[in-house]
């Protein structure tokens, strides 16, 4: 991973989208760019829009909340002369802090606060920290009117900030779920153009299945966890309803909603309304001609029975619309029952293979798969293919290599933790490049998420790693044995794979990650 000097973050920062960029980088040490920011902060008063961004991310915000030199310099930025860090100093103290004085300390900064677009961010933070003087301040609390047409922006988007403020600072009834009294619909998104390792998997628990699509399929139940014991889908929703495309608006998602979702929790969860939810809008076009006022106008309609409750940041539903060119598809999502499924999973690193898409990778090639094998995963990252192939079936060993000592560190500790829940192989983890690794023993089996040149490293190193790692195979895997390969570089392995007469492609398939597209290999040494 990339490290960037104190300069070179300061030289990205004054790029436009400057800091989404640095934020989202896969390339670039978030640890690192975390500490540096930190001081650039602390020393210079720079980089406070780019630390909002990375305390979205949670380990990144524990750090941030543990360095008392930073968390002071963010309460004292709530007074500086820029209105731009004082807002974003509104924003963090929002995310970090939970304590009765930092409450004090935003209550005064509102009332003193002049420029408009920063009060929304130090209500939100009162709303966040929450106690009983942030609801008295909430509640008490007045949008002034606006001046003119230049300040009705600001004064919606404060109104729209006090409401929200108000109901995440609210003391909420917690609903706990009792079970379905009756079968309902429910689709589970699978793997894309991997469904049918999904409609196996659920065969064999005697689950039946339905309406099977590229991604998902349906299932009708009235035991929604029995569902989690299939581990070849990310997700379960409940069908609520469709829309037709032209009907899609506000008041007709509100009176499909508000007709199943009251009904629904009160008959699945203990507790009395109302039920706390957020809505989720995935669209290639803007609904009603704009997102925002699509979700606030929904928000409205489905607020003013007093059975639901808009709490994006406090919530126990989603209510989930995929808009598309046929339709819109309504759902419900769960939030009340934990899914345990990869709770194994205590650390990832960019580009972590998703467990859901390694258990059904690992069912895809299945068929020439072993019980009781010798497993090696080459460049084996977090450890969650070789996890997942420990969990499909019993291994005598599994071993790990990776090059990245953070890889192997995440590694171990998935590794044990999935040991401690699932009583599967303790597997082991070796920090080395796996085209110097040696092999005492050949393995029966080769399972690897291998490296991507757009997500890491480039398409030269990938090309050396790729060469070598075919090369090595005969060392690596006994005769007959099976690699299964997972790649986006899928023109490049297959070059390789067809100059190579000692290895036989047995089976290839696509899949989709992340936007990118995938491709499956499954060889044998011949």
């Amino acid at each position: 991973m990339k490290k960037l000097t104190k300069e070179e973050i300061l030289k990205e920062l004054e790029k436009p989208n400057g800091s989404a960029e640095l934020a989202s980088s896969e390339r670039i040490d978030k640890n690192a760019l975390l500490k540096d920011t930190a001081e650039l902060f602390i020393e210079r008063g720079l980089g406070s829009a780019l630390l909002v961004r990375l305390a979205k991310s949670k380990p990144l915000l524990i750090k941030m909340s543990e360095n008392a030199a930073l968390t002071d310099a963010v309460r004292a930025a709530l007074c500086h002369e820029s209105p731009k860090l004082r807002r974003n100093a509104a924003r963090l103290i929002g995310a970090f802090s939970r304590s009765e004085s930092d409450a004090e300390l935003v209550i005064g900064r509102l009332k003193d606060e002049e420029t408009r677009f920063v009060r929304p961010s130090l209500l939100l933070a009162l709303g966040s920290i929450g106690g009983e003087k942030a609801e008295a301040a909430l509640t008490a609390y007045s949008p002034a009117p606006p001046a003119d047409e230049s300040e009705k922006k600001h004064y919606d988007e404060e109104v729209e900030a006090l409401k929200l403020a108000r109901a995440a600072c609210m003391k909420h009834e917690k609903h706990e779920f009792a079970g379905l009294g009756r079968e309902y619909e429910i689709e589970l998104a699978s793997p894309d153009r991997l469904t049918s390792q999904l409609k196996k998997e659920l065969d064999e628990l005697g689950i039946e299945s339905f309406d099977e699509r590229r991604a998902s399929l349906k299932v009708k139940t009235h035991d929604y966890v029995g569902l989690f014991r299939a581990r070849c889908f990310s997700e379960a929703l409940f069908t609520v309803g469709t829309l037709e495309k032209l009907t899609l608006t506000a008041e007709a998602a509100a009176k499909a909603f508000a007709a199943f979702v009251p009904e629904f929790m009160k008959s699945t969860h203990a507790g009395e309304p109302p039920y706390r939810y957020r809505i989720e809008l995935r669209s290639d076009k803007k609904a009603d001609g704009d997102t925002t006022a699509f979700k606030k106008a929904l928000r409205d309609a489905l607020d003013e029975g007093g059975l639901l409750l808009n709490s994006p940041s406090d919530y126990e539903i989603e209510l989930r619309i995929d808009d598309s060119p046929s339709g819109a598809r309504l759902y419900l999502k769960l939030f009340t029952v934990r899914d345990e499924r990869f709770s194994y999973r205590k650390q990832s690193i960019p580009a972590s293979m998703n467990p859901a898409t390694a258990a059904a990778v690992l069912r895809f090639a299945e068929d020439h798969l072993t019980v009781n094998a010798r497993v090696i995963d080459p460049c084996c990252g977090s450890g969650t293919l070789l996890i997942e192939r420990g969990l499909l079936s019993p291994c005598d060993s599994l071993t790990g290599v990776d090059i990245a000592h953070k890889a192997i560190d995440a590694a171990r500790m998935n590794a044990d933790s999935a040991a401690l829940k699932y009583g599967i192989k303790q597997a082991k983890f070796i920090c080395n490049d796996i085209l110097r690794f040696e092999v005492k023993r050949p393995y029966d089996e080769l399972v690897c998420n291998l490296p991507f040149g757009n997500r890491v490293g480039d398409h030269s190193s990938c090309e050396k790693l790729y060469t070598g790692l075919l090369d090595k195979l005969p060392k690596l895997l006994r005769s007959g044995g099976t690699a299964i390969l997972y790649t986006m570089e899928f023109t490049l392995l297959k070059k390789l794979i067809r100059e190579r007469a000692y290895l036989e492609l047995v089976s290839q398939g696509r899949t989709e990650a992340g936007g990118l597209t995938p491709m499956i290999f499954i060889l044998k040494v011949k």
